[in-house]
């Protein structure tokens, strides 16, 4: 089941986070160093706190009321931007990803964007490959100064 995340689920909200981008953390390398917040495997509470507060669009995926997936986007005035899916790592491989991406385009259509976009670690073909199933196109790269990857992005056309 999906649920909008209410501030009282931001603690797992931020198990998911740790557990779920740890695993990308290790794969491509990222350290305090050389990326903040490790890729997101390190999020603070704070900033988490912040993205709520600011008015980041989160929800949840539950499976007998346990949260095991995140779901985190911004309405842009041109699009959606979609910024986190996140699938706790004993949880993968079950469809839960999908489902969220697929509210996600639903949520998109309910807030009159036409498109959603997203940045990702270029490099993580796995994932890249995951989103070309599911109907997005790279639409450019960008690397940042001291990154140790280059962003690609992606958008998906309702």
């Amino acid at each position: 089941m999906i649920r909008t995340i209410e501030m009282r689920d931001l603690p797992d909200c931020l198990d998911i986070f740790h557990k779920g981008y740890e695993t990308v953390a290790v794969e491509f390398g990222l350290t305090d160093e050389n990326c903040p917040d490790r890729g997101r495997a390190s999020l603070p509470m704070e900033k988490l706190v912040s993205e709520f507060d600011s008015g980041t669009k989160m929800f949840g995926y539950f499976s007998d009321d346990k949260l095991v997936g995140f779901l985190g986007m911004k309405i842009k005035e041109e699009f959606l931007k979609l910024d986190d899916i996140i699938i706790h790592p004993e949880y993968r491989g079950r469809g839960y990803g999908k489902e969220l991406l697929d509210f996600c385009k639903l949520k998109a259509n309910e807030f009159g964007k036409s498109t959603i976009e997203l940045g990702m670690i270029d490099d993580n073909t796995r994932l890249k490959k995951w989103y070309e199933n599911n109907g997005f196109i790279n639409i450019g790269h960008k690397k940042y100064e001291n990154a140790p990857f280059t962003v690609g992005r992606m958008r998906y056309t309702l």
